[in-house]
């Protein structure tokens, strides 16, 4: 039996199984024994096998979507191979070759899987929703104190909400800062510190804060500042007065640090002025 034999034969051979113990494997494994080249050969086809199986095995994919793609991959390129039993023995080494082209294509079917399976789990994550807050998570998670904060990385356009931009009476700072609220890359949010300047009395202090509608769930019931309702806050053990609107596709959250009624004071100016 020379080494081209030997080895169409010992592709068979299941990774850490005793399949070379087979009665039919006794000349090849005779074979084996004595011929280094196929030793190093076997050792290798061995260590693919085995290399192939941790990958399919290893993937960490969501619940389901592994099996789902291994069945589909294997189902499409399956390839069956007759029993050997009571076969002529002038049909053996047919059928040793069919069962090794069929192993072979079995473990490129493995292979294709385990790239799908990473494809899916790549397409899994791509797809996968941002995370979304509610009105009281945002509320705990903006700070008043923008000294440690970033400049806002722009990674969604910010709008400043109608009629802040043209009221001589409110300010907003000219650089808004960015918000991390997920632990993940990039700004989720976007605050500015604003001025407001009542004819009388001493100018009332707030943040602002711009995040993408599609980032807040359930959504404001407000759809403009002056008609959201106000509500005490505790911030970093400061208490603050607070409104949350939508209007167009993104939230905005107010801070005044100060009373309801100085809330509601920029409120009424805010909505006679647009009026």
């Amino acid at each position: 039996m020379d080494c081209q034999n030997v080895l169409e034969l010992l592709d068979c051979v299941r990774t850490d199984s005793d399949d070379l113990d087979l009665p039919e494997m006794a000349d090849a494994r005779a074979h084996l024994n004595s011929c280094d080249t196929c030793q190093q050969s076997f050792a290798e086809m061995q260590s693919f096998d085995r290399a192939v199986t941790n990958v399919v095995q290893n993937v960490d994919v969501p619940d389901g979507l592994r099996s789902s793609l291994l069945e589909t991959s294997i189902g499409e390129t399956s390839v069956e191979v007759p029993a050997a039993a009571d076969k002529p023995i002038t049909e053996v080494t047919i059928e040793h070759e069919t069962a090794a082209s069929a192993r072979r294509r079995k473990l490129q079917v493995a292979v294709s899987a385990s790239c799908a399976l990473m494809l899916g789990v790549s397409a899994w994550i791509w797809q996968s929703p941002p995370i979304q807050f509610t009105e009281a998570v945002l509320l705990e998670r903006l700070p008043i104190d923008l000294s440690a904060t970033e400049k806002f990385d722009t990674g969604f356009e910010l709008v400043l909400p109608a009629p802040w931009t043209a009221n001589p009476r409110l300010r907003v700072g000219r650089e808004f800062r960015g918000i991390d609220l997920d632990d993940e890359a990039g700004h989720d949010a976007a605050v500015a510190i604003f001025s407001y300047s009542p004819s009388r009395n001493a100018p009332v202090t707030g943040i602002l804060a711009a995040i993408p509608a599609s980032r807040v769930a359930p959504p404001p019931e407000s759809g403009s500042f002056s008609q959201a309702d106000s509500r005490y806050i505790q911030i970093d053990g400061r208490r603050l007065v607070a409104a949350v609107w939508q209007e167009g596709d993104q939230v905005y959250v107010c801070l005044v640090l100060g009373s309801a009624a100085d809330l509601e004071q920029i409120q009424r100016n805010l909505s006679t002025a647009a009026a």
